[in-house]
Protein backbone atom coordinates (compact mmCIF):
# COMPACT_ATOMS: atom_id res chain seq x y z
CA UNK A 1 0.00 0.00 0.00
CA UNK A 2 2.49 2.82 0.82
CA UNK A 3 4.26 1.86 -2.35
CA UNK A 4 0.93 2.54 -4.28
CA UNK A 5 0.69 5.84 -2.35
CA UNK A 6 3.89 6.65 -3.51
CA UNK A 7 3.45 6.24 -7.21
CA UNK A 8 -0.09 7.87 -7.23
CA UNK A 9 1.56 11.10 -5.36
CA UNK A 10 4.27 10.79 -7.95
CA UNK A 11 1.77 10.54 -10.83
CA UNK A 12 -0.84 13.70 -9.16
CA UNK A 13 2.37 15.61 -8.84
CA UNK A 14 3.66 14.75 -12.62
CA UNK A 15 0.28 15.69 -14.11
CA UNK A 16 0.25 19.02 -12.46
CA UNK A 17 3.25 19.85 -13.39
CA UNK A 18 2.48 19.07 -16.76
CA UNK A 19 -0.71 21.27 -17.13
CA UNK A 20 1.23 24.30 -15.13
CA UNK A 21 4.51 24.11 -17.48
CA UNK A 22 2.54 23.22 -20.70
CA UNK A 23 -0.63 23.72 -20.34
CA UNK A 24 -3.82 21.68 -19.64
CA UNK A 25 -5.10 18.73 -21.53
CA UNK A 26 -8.84 19.18 -23.20
CA UNK A 27 -11.33 18.31 -20.35
CA UNK A 28 -15.20 17.74 -20.69
CA UNK A 29 -15.68 18.85 -24.21
CA UNK A 30 -13.68 15.95 -25.92
CA UNK A 31 -10.01 15.65 -27.79
CA UNK A 32 -10.54 18.44 -30.03
CA UNK A 33 -10.82 21.20 -28.08
CA UNK A 34 -7.95 23.61 -28.26
CA UNK A 35 -5.79 23.90 -24.98
CA UNK A 36 -3.33 26.47 -24.50
CA UNK A 37 0.55 25.76 -24.02
CA UNK A 38 3.78 26.20 -25.16
CA UNK A 39 2.71 22.77 -27.43
CA UNK A 40 -0.03 24.72 -28.29
CA UNK A 41 -0.27 26.63 -32.11
CA UNK A 42 -3.00 29.79 -32.18
CA UNK A 43 -6.52 28.06 -33.34
CA UNK A 44 -6.80 26.41 -37.27
CA UNK A 45 -9.51 27.00 -40.03
CA UNK A 46 -8.19 25.16 -42.83
CA UNK A 47 -6.84 21.14 -42.77
CA UNK A 48 -3.69 22.50 -44.07
CA UNK A 49 -3.07 24.67 -41.62
CA UNK A 50 -4.31 21.62 -38.94
CA UNK A 51 -1.86 19.28 -40.68
CA UNK A 52 1.25 22.03 -40.19
CA UNK A 53 0.40 22.68 -36.54
CA UNK A 54 1.19 18.71 -36.33
CA UNK A 55 3.94 19.03 -37.93
CA UNK A 56 5.84 21.97 -35.88
CA UNK A 57 4.65 19.81 -33.10
CA UNK A 58 7.17 17.21 -34.13
CA UNK A 59 9.57 19.64 -34.30
CA UNK A 60 9.21 20.80 -31.17
CA UNK A 61 9.07 17.08 -29.59
CA UNK A 62 12.77 16.63 -31.36
CA UNK A 63 13.53 20.33 -29.53
CA UNK A 64 12.38 19.39 -25.87
CA UNK A 65 13.50 15.66 -25.89
CA UNK A 66 17.43 16.29 -27.51
CA UNK A 67 17.47 19.81 -25.17
CA UNK A 68 17.45 16.78 -22.50
CA UNK A 69 19.51 14.16 -23.54
CA UNK A 70 23.58 14.85 -23.51
CA UNK A 71 26.15 13.44 -26.50
CA UNK A 72 28.27 10.85 -23.70
CA UNK A 73 25.83 10.88 -21.36
CA UNK A 74 24.73 7.85 -19.29
CA UNK A 75 21.36 6.59 -20.01
CA UNK A 76 19.30 3.99 -18.48
CA UNK A 77 17.03 0.78 -19.93
CA UNK A 78 14.21 2.98 -18.78
CA UNK A 79 15.49 6.45 -21.25
CA UNK A 80 16.09 3.57 -24.05
CA UNK A 81 12.24 2.73 -24.17
CA UNK A 82 10.78 6.41 -23.88
CA UNK A 83 13.45 7.24 -26.61
CA UNK A 84 12.10 3.86 -28.98
CA UNK A 85 8.58 6.03 -27.24
CA UNK A 86 9.73 9.46 -29.31
CA UNK A 87 10.58 7.76 -32.62
CA UNK A 88 7.47 5.96 -32.80
CA UNK A 89 5.53 8.73 -32.23
CA UNK A 90 7.69 10.92 -35.02
CA UNK A 91 6.77 8.20 -36.99
CA UNK A 92 3.09 7.86 -36.98
CA UNK A 93 2.87 11.47 -36.48
CA UNK A 94 4.54 11.84 -40.25
CA UNK A 95 2.43 9.17 -41.61
CA UNK A 96 -0.88 10.09 -40.47
CA UNK A 97 -0.09 14.10 -41.84
CA UNK A 98 0.99 12.08 -45.17
CA UNK A 99 -2.29 9.34 -45.14
CA UNK A 100 -4.56 12.67 -44.72
CA UNK A 101 -2.94 14.41 -47.71
CA UNK A 102 -3.72 11.57 -49.54
CA UNK A 103 -7.25 11.44 -48.30
CA UNK A 104 -6.90 7.71 -47.16
CA UNK A 105 -8.96 7.91 -43.85
CA UNK A 106 -9.32 4.60 -42.77
CA UNK A 107 -5.19 4.12 -42.56
CA UNK A 108 -5.11 7.34 -40.50
CA UNK A 109 -7.66 6.28 -38.02
CA UNK A 110 -5.97 3.33 -37.29
CA UNK A 111 -1.79 5.06 -36.40
CA UNK A 112 -4.16 7.51 -34.69
CA UNK A 113 -5.30 4.19 -32.40
CA UNK A 114 -1.42 3.48 -32.37
CA UNK A 115 -0.89 7.24 -31.00
CA UNK A 116 -2.81 6.36 -28.21
CA UNK A 117 -1.54 3.39 -27.54
CA UNK A 118 2.02 4.65 -27.45
CA UNK A 119 0.77 7.51 -24.50
CA UNK A 120 -0.96 4.41 -22.79
CA UNK A 121 2.23 2.59 -22.81
CA UNK A 122 4.19 5.60 -21.75
CA UNK A 123 2.07 6.39 -19.33
CA UNK A 124 2.31 2.62 -17.95
CA UNK A 125 5.34 2.84 -17.29
CA UNK A 126 4.79 5.20 -14.19
CA UNK A 127 2.94 3.04 -12.89
CA UNK A 128 5.37 0.06 -12.34
CA UNK A 129 7.33 -0.75 -9.01
CA UNK A 130 10.39 -0.56 -11.06
CA UNK A 131 10.96 1.80 -14.51
CA UNK A 132 14.24 0.32 -15.53
CA UNK A 133 13.47 -3.48 -14.61
CA UNK A 134 10.26 -3.03 -16.84
CA UNK A 135 11.85 -0.89 -19.63
CA UNK A 136 14.70 -4.02 -19.39
CA UNK A 137 12.06 -6.86 -19.79
CA UNK A 138 10.45 -5.05 -22.67
CA UNK A 139 13.27 -4.07 -24.33
CA UNK A 140 14.56 -7.63 -24.04
CA UNK A 141 11.49 -9.10 -25.88
CA UNK A 142 8.47 -9.42 -23.07
CA UNK A 143 4.94 -8.49 -24.26
CA UNK A 144 4.36 -5.38 -22.36
CA UNK A 145 1.31 -6.69 -21.06
CA UNK A 146 3.24 -9.09 -18.85
CA UNK A 147 4.19 -6.55 -17.03
CA UNK A 148 2.94 -6.12 -13.58
CA UNK A 149 1.60 -2.57 -11.91
CA UNK A 150 2.42 -1.40 -8.36
CA UNK A 151 -0.91 -3.57 -7.31
CA UNK A 152 0.50 -6.30 -9.39
CA UNK A 153 -2.39 -6.14 -11.91
CA UNK A 154 -1.24 -7.18 -15.85
CA UNK A 155 -1.26 -3.98 -18.08
CA UNK A 156 -3.38 -5.33 -20.72
CA UNK A 157 -5.27 -2.69 -23.06
CA UNK A 158 -7.66 -2.70 -21.18
CA UNK A 159 -5.96 -1.66 -17.95
CA UNK A 160 -3.77 1.07 -19.23
CA UNK A 161 -6.57 2.56 -21.01
CA UNK A 162 -8.19 2.99 -17.89
CA UNK A 163 -4.96 4.08 -16.06
CA UNK A 164 -4.50 6.93 -18.57
CA UNK A 165 -8.03 8.08 -18.48
CA UNK A 166 -8.41 9.10 -15.34
CA UNK A 167 -6.30 11.83 -16.14
CA UNK A 168 -7.21 12.14 -19.68
CA UNK A 169 -11.18 10.96 -19.81
CA UNK A 170 -11.78 11.50 -23.55
CA UNK A 171 -8.94 8.52 -24.59
CA UNK A 172 -11.85 6.19 -23.87
CA UNK A 173 -14.31 7.19 -26.61
CA UNK A 174 -11.47 7.23 -29.03
CA UNK A 175 -9.55 4.26 -28.60
CA UNK A 176 -12.91 2.64 -29.10
CA UNK A 177 -13.64 4.16 -32.41
CA UNK A 178 -10.12 4.10 -33.69
CA UNK A 179 -10.09 0.30 -33.03
CA UNK A 180 -12.60 -0.83 -35.05
CA UNK A 181 -10.00 0.73 -38.24
CA UNK A 182 -7.17 -1.79 -36.75
CA UNK A 183 -9.45 -4.88 -37.19
CA UNK A 184 -11.98 -5.25 -40.34
CA UNK A 185 -15.22 -4.11 -39.19
CA UNK A 186 -18.31 -2.38 -40.42
CA UNK A 187 -16.55 1.00 -40.82
CA UNK A 188 -14.45 -0.39 -43.26
CA UNK A 189 -18.14 -0.62 -45.63
CA UNK A 190 -19.22 2.55 -44.57
CA UNK A 191 -16.23 3.92 -45.26
CA UNK A 192 -16.43 2.85 -48.91
CA UNK A 193 -20.17 4.55 -49.47
CA UNK A 194 -19.57 6.99 -52.20
CA UNK A 195 -23.52 8.38 -51.77
CA UNK A 196 -26.93 7.66 -51.16
CA UNK A 197 -30.20 8.58 -52.89
CA UNK A 198 -32.89 8.32 -50.14
CA UNK A 199 -35.79 8.45 -52.76
CA UNK A 200 -34.09 5.58 -54.94
CA UNK A 201 -33.05 3.73 -51.80
CA UNK A 202 -29.95 3.10 -53.53
CA UNK A 203 -26.34 3.00 -52.28
CA UNK A 204 -23.15 3.76 -54.24
CA UNK A 205 -19.98 2.36 -53.58
CA UNK A 206 -16.35 3.36 -54.51
CA UNK A 207 -14.13 1.01 -54.66
CA UNK A 208 -10.80 2.88 -54.11
CA UNK A 209 -7.72 2.93 -51.74
CA UNK A 210 -8.85 6.82 -51.62
CA UNK A 211 -11.95 8.30 -49.80
CA UNK A 212 -14.72 9.25 -51.94
CA UNK A 213 -15.07 12.67 -52.81
CA UNK A 214 -15.69 14.97 -49.24
CA UNK A 215 -14.79 18.34 -48.07
CA UNK A 216 -11.70 19.01 -45.85
CA UNK A 217 -14.12 20.00 -42.97
CA UNK A 218 -14.50 15.91 -42.68
CA UNK A 219 -10.90 15.69 -41.53
CA UNK A 220 -11.11 18.34 -38.55
CA UNK A 221 -11.81 16.03 -36.08
CA UNK A 222 -9.17 13.63 -36.48
CA UNK A 223 -6.56 15.21 -37.25
CA UNK A 224 -7.58 17.70 -33.83
CA UNK A 225 -7.84 14.72 -32.08
CA UNK A 226 -4.48 13.44 -33.30
CA UNK A 227 -2.71 16.34 -32.48
CA UNK A 228 -4.02 15.89 -28.92
CA UNK A 229 -2.99 12.04 -28.71
CA UNK A 230 0.73 13.34 -30.11
CA UNK A 231 0.56 16.41 -27.74
CA UNK A 232 0.16 13.95 -25.26
CA UNK A 233 3.03 11.47 -25.62
CA UNK A 234 5.01 14.37 -26.35
CA UNK A 235 4.65 15.95 -23.12
CA UNK A 236 5.06 12.86 -21.23
CA UNK A 237 8.49 12.38 -22.96
CA UNK A 238 9.46 15.26 -22.53
CA UNK A 239 8.97 15.52 -18.57
CA UNK A 240 10.41 11.81 -18.54
CA UNK A 241 13.48 12.74 -20.13
CA UNK A 242 13.73 16.19 -18.02
CA UNK A 243 13.19 14.44 -14.87
CA UNK A 244 15.46 11.20 -15.76
CA UNK A 245 18.20 13.87 -16.40
CA UNK A 246 17.75 16.40 -12.85
CA UNK A 247 17.02 18.84 -15.59
CA UNK A 248 13.27 18.99 -14.30
CA UNK A 249 12.18 18.29 -10.46
CA UNK A 250 8.56 17.47 -8.63
CA UNK A 251 7.62 19.86 -6.29
CA UNK A 252 8.62 18.17 -2.51
CA UNK A 253 5.54 20.10 -1.47
CA UNK A 254 2.98 18.70 -4.00
CA UNK A 255 2.32 21.78 -5.82
CA UNK A 256 3.38 20.65 -9.10
CA UNK A 257 5.35 22.83 -10.62
CA UNK A 258 8.57 22.20 -12.66
CA UNK A 259 11.78 23.40 -10.77
CA UNK A 260 15.03 24.34 -11.85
Amino acid sequence: MLLKAKAVQLLTRLWRMLQRAFGKSPKGKGPVDNSAGEFQAETETTLADRLARIEKLESEIIRKASSYLQAGGSMSHADFFVLGAVRRTLAQAKGFRELIGARNFPCAAAILRMQLDTAMRVNGLFHVENMGVAAKAVLDGAAFNTLKDVDGRKMSDAHLRHLLSEQEPWINAVYKQTSDFVHLSGRHLYSSIFDTDDETRTVRFMISGVDSPRPDSVYFEIVDTFFEATKLVGLMTVAFFGLSSGSLKLDPENQGGPKS
